[in-house]
């Protein structure tokens, strides 16, 4: 079986490409039971019914036992197989990724606190780009970065498993360090010269599986980078976003948590001071990762042009 008709798979049934991948792994010995199936990987019924008529050429149903189909041994043991493989190859890789991102680092100006740029730690940006790897939101997505101070779309981009990586950031010098490094390390990143005030270009609506941002910490910053990233992801997206806030001030996650929910999203998983940053003491220089699942009442609140400040600092003209 094709990856890529996995992740088709997959997304017809609101899944993660991993666990399906886990679901025929259980089925390999024999015929299972479809509760010790939904113990073991947290389907639900809606989604168990369903699963004969996505896998049909694999799966069988018979009353309440799955299995798999005559002869499909062998293709769920290649599925194993290039799992083991995958694995081990993309830590290799992102190991020789995180070794160039200290290397570039090095070379970087400060960040441009004008636009709330904090750098996080090259094993953050890594711990990121594994998270989205073991989630199914890397191989064979199209992944939007709205904003990449961080250049984790160049960890990415090394794994090599990702179908299309974007970043839309409004730092010039970042758009052309990107540039900079497509030309040295043969990645293909896309980056374009983009203001999150504007709305966001035809050509990236309703384009991608995958959005990534760290926004300003600001309500209207991350009110405006969360709509921006909706207007940009396909049906049944994922959005990892970043935001911090310091221990002592935790009442500034709720107006966050509220607008989560009128934006129709749904929290997936939060990672309590996942990422970590060279500055930014203010949150005690860690932030939290918000893993955000869309839902069919996801809509971006903010669909044109946008004129208020979304910066801690206002610009200084």
């Amino acid at each position: 079986m094709e990856y890529s008709k996995l992740i088709i798979a997959a997304d017809n049934l609101m899944v993660s490409p991993r666990e399906l991948e886990s679901f025929l792994f259980m089925l390999k010995n024999g015929p299972v039971k479809q509760i010790e199936l939904q113990r073991g990987i947290g389907f639900p019924s809606s989604v168990m019914r369903q699963l004969p008529l996505e896998l049909s050429d694999i799966v069988l149903r018979d009353g309440d036992r799955f299995s798999l189909r005559e002869s499909k041994e062998a293709e769920v043991d290649q599925i194993f197989k290039r799992r083991t493989a995958a694995d081990t190859l993309f830590e290799d890789r992102l190991r020789a990724a995180s070794d160039e991102m200290e290397k570039i680092e090095k070379s970087r100006s400060r960040s441009y606190r004008d636009f709330d740029q904090f750098r996080a730690t090259c094993a953050s940006s890594a711990n990121k780009v594994r998270l989205m790897y073991g989630h199914g939101s890397l191989e064979g997505r199209d992944i939007l970065f709205m904003g990449d101070n961080d250049l984790v779309s160049f960890l990415a981009a090394y794994a090599q498993m990702a179908k299309r990586l974007v970043v839309l950031d409004i730092d010039k010098e970042l758009v052309a360090l990107i540039q900079k490094i497509n030309d040295v390390h043969g990645t293909r990143i896309e980056v374009q010269n983009y203001n999150a005030k504007r709305r966001i270009p035809q050509e990236h609506a309703s384009s991608y599986q995958v959005a990534v941002t760290d926004p300003p910490y600001t309500p209207e910053g991350i009110f405006l980078f969360l709509s921006r990233c909706l207007s940009a992801l396909k049906g049944g997206g994922v959005v990892y976003l970043n935001f911090g806030y310091s221990q002592r001030s935790r009442e500034k996650a709720i107006p966050v948590q509220e607008l989560l929910s009128d934006m129709g999203l749904a929290i997936e998983e939060v990672r309590n001071g996942f990422t970590q940053y060279h500055a930014a003491q203010s949150i005690g220089c860690r932030s939290s990762l918000y893993v955000l699942k869309t839902t069919p009442r996801s809509m971006p609140l903010i669909k044109g042009d946008f004129s208020g400040n979304i910066y801690t600092k206002i610009r200084q003209k």
